[in-house]
C-alpha cells in the first residue's frame, strides 16, 4: 500500500515536470501606476530647484542636468498609464509578458504594496534583473501565494537595505498629502 502510494507521488512528480502546465494565468498592468497630483509635483520640482541652485554654486552643472532628466523620466511614468500584459504561473517558470524566468533563478518571494499597487516580487540570483515584479489582483494573492509557496520560500518584506532605508524614508518625508486610515 505504502509502496503505490510512493509510486502514484512519484509518478505525479515525474509528469508535473515532463510537460508545461499553467498553474495560474491573469492580466493586469505591467507596472505599478499612481496619477499624481499637483501639490506632489509642486513639492518635487521646489526641492529639486533649491537643490540646483546649490549644486549650481559648486558647479556641478551634470549632476543637475541628470536630476532633471530622472525627473522627467518619473513625470512621464507618472502621466502615462501602463498596458495591460499577461502574467503567468507554470510548473517549471513564471512568465511576464514573454520574458521567462525559471524557478531555479528565483530564490524567494514577497509581497508589498507598491503606488496603491498590490505586487509580487521575486528575488532573482541574475546580475540583471536582480528583482521581478509582477503586478496582481488583491483577490489573487492568497491563490497565487499556495501556488508559489510550493517552488520558493516567501519572506515578509524585502531583505534588501536599500528597499529597508527607502520605505523609512518616505515615511518620513512625505511629498503628498496622505489620507487618513480609517
Amino acid at each position: 500500500m505504502a509502496q503505490d502510494l510512493n509510486e502514484q507521488v512519484k509518478n505525479d512528480l515525474l509528469q508535473d515536470w515532463s510537460e508545461e502546465k499553467v498553474k495560474y494565468e491573469w492580466e493586469a498592468p505591467e507596472r505599478a501606476f499612481q496619477k499624481r497630483n499637483r501639490d506632489f509635483w509642486v513639492t518635487i520640482i521646489a526641492i529639486l530647484v533649491l537643490v540646483s541652485v546649490i549644486l549650481f554654486f559648486i558647479k556641478e552643472f551634470f549632476l543637475i542636468i541628470a536630476l532633471v532628466s530622472i525627473l522627467f523620466l518619473y513625470y512621464v511614468l507618472s502621466t502615462v498609464p501602463p498596458q495591460n500584459i499577461k502574467y503567468k504561473i507554470t510548473n517549471r517558470a513564471i512568465y511576464i509578458g514573454e520574458a521567462r524566468y525559471e524557478w531555479e533563478l528565483l530564490p524567494r518571494f514577497w509581497f508589498k504594496k507598491n503606488l496603491s499597487t498590490d505586487m509580487i516580487h521575486f528575488e532573482t540570483i541574475l546580475r540583471f534583473p536582480r528583482q521581478v515584479s509582477l503586478v496582481i489582483n488583491p483577490q489573487d494573492e492568497e491563490k497565487i501565494k499556495e501556488i508559489v509557496l510550493k517552488k520558493i520560500p516567501m519572506v515578509e518584506d524585502s531583505p534588501k537595505f536599500i528597499d529597508k532605508l527607502t520605505k523609512w524614508g518616505v515615511s518620513k518625508l512625505p511629498l503628498e498629502k496622505r489620507e487618513p486610515k480609517n
